[in-house]
């Protein structure tokens, strides 16, 4: 599949270990070597409004790589005929992501920067990761487990899981592992609810402090958390979304190309297919 504006994309599938991965790979014809983002996929999967928002970081100048962290249950967001799918419940999906091993979508992100950097689609020391909700946990989770990553973006992800949800899957929570994280890092909230409160923010702010980590939180009081998805009418807050939209085009620009950045609003319709 190709797109306009100069951007080339792809599905294809990349090895993590003892699996392979589905993914999706947008590239701008700029000239190389580029910078890179990993892009992290929220409950709802590699959808088009992630493949969308790929295209749009690589109309920036970066190469985007998409896993997709549900391809061991046969998934390729929206489009597979396996996984969760466009009729799946918000329910069924969390539950799907409650169950994903964060030790496999963190596998996944890290070989997606070993691939990047071994077939020459990015500069290895110039690659980031950005992720929301889902995405958001397994960015904040693989930042603070290796220094490949040159900054992170973390939109609205868990910081301390419940005690119900420690286990095999999920053996320790990221705040954990916050303490870590050697690159630059940013953070979006909307206002505290049950799965992330008060509390929570408060010891994200306080380890990130005590580290001496390069950071930046950005809260939204008056929206919720997955204000950034407009494929979600009950959540998106334009105006919440606009914002962090132009405060993570500056931080990425300043850390991975090494410039600043006036960015304008959020791009319109990243809910259309290209």
């Amino acid at each position: 599949m190709s797109t306009g504006n100069f951007v080339d994309t792809v599905f294809f599938r990349y090895r993590t270990g003892h699996k392979e991965t589905n993914a999706f790979l947008a590239v701008p014809s700029f000239p190389g070597p580029l910078p890179g983002i990993i892009l992290a996929h929220d409950i709802f999967g590699l959808d088009d409004q992630i493949q969308n928002l790929a295209v749009e970081f690589a109309k920036q100048g970066y190469t985007v790589l998409a896993p997709d962290f549900y391809s061991t249950r046969g998934a390729m967001g929206e489009r597979g005929d396996n996984g969760p799918g466009p009729t799946a419940t918000f329910e069924q999906r969390r539950n799907l992501r409650r169950t994903t091993p964060d030790q496999w979508a963190v596998a996944d992100v890290n070989k997606g920067y070993e691939w990047l950097k071994n077939e020459g689609y990015a500069d290895p020391g110039r690659i980031g990761l950005v992720g929301f909700g889902f995405g958001g946990t397994v960015a904040t989770l693989a930042a603070g487990q290796t220094m490949n990553y040159a900054a992170a973006v973390n939109y609205y992800g868990d910081i301390i899981y419940p005690k119900s949800l420690i286990g095999r899957a999920k053996p320790a929570s990221p705040i954990d592992f916050v303490g870590f994280i050697q690159c630059p890092y940013l953070s979006f909230y909307g206002a505290p609810e049950e799965d992330i409160a008060l509390q929570d923010l408060r010891a994200l702010e306080a380890t990130l402090r005590q580290r001496n980590v390069t950071h930046e939180i950005k809260t939204y009081p008056s929206a919720p958390n997955g204000f950034f998805n407009d494929t979600r009418p009950e959540v998106f807050r334009a105006q919440a979304a606009n914002d962090s939209w132009g405060i993570t085009t500056k931080f990425l620009a300043k850390y991975l190309k090494g410039e600043n950045q006036t960015s304008g609003s959020r791009p319109r319709g990243l809910s259309g297919v290209r």
